[in-house]
């Protein structure tokens, strides 16, 4: 199967005319972002948005994008607004914008936003790298403070976070496999597939150090991870084909498929050759479910964008479809 992430687009005509560009470029899939904002004053639309992908051919997965600052994505939270507290708590006391994961009220609209994308149709959830606050992200400049410690945390523990974050490394790691255990089972119940894309680490503040936690979880679908190589400051090849290895082992061993994502965005013509055998690479390391991020190398996309993101979305579509590409005309 092959895929990739679509958002910034909410006139069902444009998306219409965008899933017949995929599926005419070989793609079998889409990711669709559903946002809080979506949640708000787009419910209706995404459902026909939804529909026109299922009408092109493709499949559709949905993810929680920037849900609550705990989920991948550039979108705002509207529930860390609403809920401060709910919110994580640093090490150093302060209370910062990302929902706690331990959170009761933030695990219940983690289901409700679950439920309304199950009611839009779509084939699978996809859970996007689930982890605690990373500290630029909500503007603490200093990276060694990490959370959560906050009085929610400290109920599920039964007492008090400890303050060094070894010692509450496997609370944290724990509170993330039951966050997930517990969302999975929500959609599982409703007859939804669930997709969980872990971040490719095993170690550091944000890594899942045994990910057979995670792709053991009753109602797991598929397991995935997205070595994007260039925001962990690693060479292509050998990063892709570890987490690639990784990924295939551990859903070998608990009977779910596995699903790898490779960047698209922020490459220049000058890394497709790198892009090529990162696909490569990942194949022949046993995964054949393989997505971008994502649609037009997000050429719309200021922040993620390169002069080049015409040529590297017709590279990456031929690489992950096996097809010849027609030309992208240049964003602008």
């Amino acid at each position: 199967m092959s895929g990739t992430s679509y958002f910034g687009v909410r006139i069902a005509r444009h998306v219409r005319r965008d899933m017949a560009d995929l599926a005419a470029r070989g793609y079998t899939g889409v990711l669709h972002t559903f946002s809080e904002n979506d949640m708000e004053y787009y419910r209706g639309t995404m459902r026909d948005i939804v529909a026109a992908s299922h009408d092109a051919g493709l499949a559709v997965q949905a993810s929680p994008w920037g849900l609550g600052r705990t989920f991948g994505g550039e979108a705002e939270s509207r529930f860390v607004a609403f809920h401060p507290e709910d919110c994580q708590v640093l090490d150093d006391g302060r209370r910062v914008a990302a929902a706690c994961l331990n959170s009761p009220r933030y695990r219940a609209f983690c289901k409700e936003w679950a439920d309304w994308a199950l009611e839009c149709g779509v084939d699978s959830v996809f859970w996007d790298e689930p982890a605690w606050v990373v500290p630029s992200h909500v503007g603490v400049e200093d990276q060694t403070r990490w959370a959560c410690r906050c009085d929610h945390c400290a109920a599920r523990l039964g007492g008090p976070v400890p303050d060094d974050l070894e010692e509450a490394r496997a609370f944290r790691e724990a509170s993330v496999a039951d966050f997930l255990r517990e969302v999975v089972a929500h959609v599982a119940e409703r007859g939804g597939s669930n997709t969980v894309c872990l971040l490719p680490s095993t170690e550091g503040a944000h890594g899942i150090s045994d990910w057979n936690t995670v792709a053991s979880l009753p109602g797991l679908t598929t397991f995935a991870t997205d070595p994007y190589w260039k925001h962990w400051n690693e060479d292509a090849g050998p990063f892709v084909r570890r987490f690639a290895r990784l990924l295939h082992e551990t859903c070998e061993r608990h009977g779910v498929g596995a699903q790898l994502w490779l960047p698209s965005f922020g490459l220049t013509a000058d890394e497709i050759p790198e892009l090529e055998a990162a696909v490569a690479g990942a194949r022949e390391e046993g995964i054949d479910d393989l997505w971008t991020w994502g649609y037009e190398a997000c050429g719309h996309m200021t922040s993620l964008a390169t002069p080049d993101a015409p040529l590297v979305w017709e590279a990456v579509s031929a690489a992950l479809t096996g097809r010849p590409q027609k030309p992208t005309e240049a964003v602008v």
